[in-house]
């Protein structure tokens, strides 16, 4: 078969391969690679929602560590896990339909209101020292059923931060933001349990939502 024709050189490269490629050529690529980045309000979100997923996962981290001083049952700590997860497997979907026919600005600022107002009661409970396993279980189910909601309603908020021809990239920028937060949120809360304890996890996640909340208030869709 005979090779297709085309109208570059087969010698050229691409400006941004040389070595003399200019700092405004680099500059072109990045904002290519990132364009949504250059709409403040999906910045703004972007930026709010990995700092509550970081959080998040300082929560996670701190949380399963307690559940294993407190009980050392592997069992318990697989059904946290299960109370925390299966909400998003049994309702995400009527949350997606509810995001549909409701404000989705305001369902998620209710499901980041939630999620902090359970990492708060954990928070208070190890601060407190009266902290019980059903407790634990009851928060991470209750968060896990705010979440379930708040997730389809974050995914439909997106198309209406940045122009359509750039959602490809929005949508590829949250699913890097969500792997960043996973793999930094762990050593973070390594750092932060040294140093604050498990009641500072649970109130650094707590606090974590609020940049959620605030963007969203100051939002105008």
């Amino acid at each position: 078969m005979a090779e297709p024709v085309t109208d570059t050189p087969a010698n050229s490269t691409d400006a941004t391969d040389s070595p003399t490629a200019t700092p405004r050529a680099r500059s072109a690529v990045l904002r290519r690679l990132a364009v949504a980045f250059t709409f403040a309000k999906f910045r703004n979100m972007w930026l709010a929602a990995f700092t509550s997923a970081v959080g998040t996962w300082v929560q996670r981290l701190a949380k399963q560590l307690l559940i294993l001083d407190l009980t050392g049952s592997a069992f318990l700590l697989g059904l946290d896990m299960v109370l925390a997860e299966l909400p998003l497997l049994l309702f995400t979907l009527i949350g997606g339909v509810i995001a549909d026919r409701h404000d989705r600005r305001h369902l998620l600022m209710a499901s980041q209101t939630v999620q902090m107002a359970c990492a708060l009661a954990l928070a208070a409970i190890v601060f407190f020292d009266v902290t019980r396993v059903r407790y634990i279980l009851a928060l991470s189910f209750v968060s896990g059923m705010a979440q379930a909601f708040g997730g389809p309603a974050f995914q439909s908020l997106i198309p209406s931060l940045v122009p359509r021809r750039h959602l490809p990239n929005a949508v590829a920028l949250n699913s890097i933001q969500f792997n960043l937060a996973q793999t930094i949120g762990p050593p973070i809360g390594v750092v932060v349990l040294a140093a604050l304890g498990m009641a500072g996890c649970f109130g650094l996640n707590a606090l974590s939502f609020l940049a959620v909340i605030a963007v969203l208030g100051l939002m105008r869709v």
